[in-house]
């Protein structure tokens, strides 16, 4: 194997130009070849734009190049299991789009087929390698395991013993979001499937990263699979995940908030940007750098920048790539584990059992959501055996 990873780009979609393709370019250790899309002017245009050297429509091109070390899926959703398995018989390695599949048959024909082929697999649910989630993650694992408090913290002693739900950890995950931004794709059932299956994998993977090993074991849900939901999932430990997903928001503000409450504290995320820790002594708020854009502290400067960039605009598509805007929600780290997988032989940030899951539990939901009722999570269906 070369220095350099050699890649290829299979879907040349809005997502590849403001994230796969920047990202690929600017990795240290990989080389972008490729560009590919059934719309061969489309993988052209990106191709020009972004200097990458060949472009095509046909995948066969890529497959059969013997420097191509690994893809980079941007596809629709229904396009994944093709380009796996044939990325997989060459010995390809791949990095594939959530969700890694539509329904539950075709993540189980991925599955077998990473296993088999024994190729480096990763799914780019992101969020678990977001800076922000990382350190919020690190501070609840420490509370958990060496709880602190605040000296003022109210507390009745001694009438009565703590009861076992008491400490049971819960996140909640606020999104907003414009039904706008979602084109007629994302709800075809055939190609998209409604934004369950493909936006909310990334919150039910990042509960099921959150709160491992904890397994989930019961999922409620409510509202539409193709826009504005609900979800409660709940694990084998008593930790649960509130997701509320509204597509009746707005750009004008920060689409994503996390908080987690456990052993009297609270955990709060603001879109990626800033992290607040409340009931623990002396834990200060920790600030992260956007991916893109001005340095900011905290999520005030964010929106002051926000606004600065849009004064004067009359369609915010037109600056979204000549003037990007975004928090660091962990897609270069994911891109770096992938490769550094590969470089050195060690599992990837996110397998394709964690993708599998997430598909599995979106489909559930979903399931639950027009049933009316509260499911069962099979174990034996999120822990396969090939």
């Amino acid at each position: 194997m070369s220095a350099k990873l050699t890649a290829a780009q299979i879907g040349c979609g809005k997502f590849a130009w403001a994230q796969d393709i920047p990202n690929l370019l600017d990795h240290p250790d990989v080389s972008l070849k490729w560009l590919c899309d059934i719309d061969r002017e489309g993988a052209q245009r990106a191709a020009r734009h972004f200097g990458v050297g060949r472009a095509t429509d046909r995948i066969e091109e890529i497959v059969a190049d013997p420097e191509v070390d690994f893809i980079k899926v941007a596809t629709s959703h229904d396009a994944h299991l093709p380009i796996v398995r044939a990325a997989a018989a060459a010995g390809k390695h791949v990095f594939c789009e959530k969700p890694m599949a539509l329904d539950d048959a075709e993540g189980y024909r991925i599955i077998e087929i990473v296993r088999r082929s024994g190729i480096k697999f990763c799914v780019d649910l992101n969020r678990r390698m977001a800076p922000a989630m990382q350190a919020l993650r690190s501070h609840y694992l420490d509370q958990s395991a060496h709880p602190r408090h605040n000296p003022w913290r109210y507390i009745e002693k001694g009438w009565r013993d703590v009861l076992p739900e008491e400490n049971d950890p819960h996140l909640i995950v606020r999104i907003q979001d414009e039904s706008s931004s979602y084109s007629t794709i994302h709800m075809n059932p055939l190609k998209g499937g409604g934004l369950i299956i493909g936006e909310s994998v990334h919150w039910l993977d990042l509960a099921c990263w959150f709160f491992s090993p904890a397994v989930p074991v019961e999922i409620t849900a409510w509202g539409s699979s193709r826009f504005s939901h609900g979800i409660h999932l709940k694990f084998d430990t008593g930790a649960s995940m509130t997701l509320d997903f509204s597509c009746g928001g707005t750009f004008d503000y920060p689409k994503e908030q996390y908080e987690v409450t456990h052993n009297a504290a609270l955990f709060r995320s603001l879109f990626f940007v800033e992290n607040d820790y409340y009931g623990i002594p002396d834990c200060a708020s920790e600030y992260f750098p956007l991916q893109y854009g001005p340095a900011v502290k905290g999520l005030d400067d964010y929106l002051a920048a926000y606004r600065a960039r849009v004064k004067g605009c009359d369609n915010l598509k037109k600056i979204e790539n000549s003037a990007p805007l975004f928090p660091d929600k962990g897609h270069r780290a994911m891109l770096d584990g992938f490769v550094q997988a590969i470089l050195h032989d060690g599992p990837t940030p996110c397998t394709e059992l964690d993708g599998f899951r997430a598909t599995y539990l979106a489909n559930r939901a979903i399931e639950s959501l027009e049933l009316g009722r509260t499911l069962s999570i099979s174990q034996a269906r999120i822990t396969p055996v090939f």
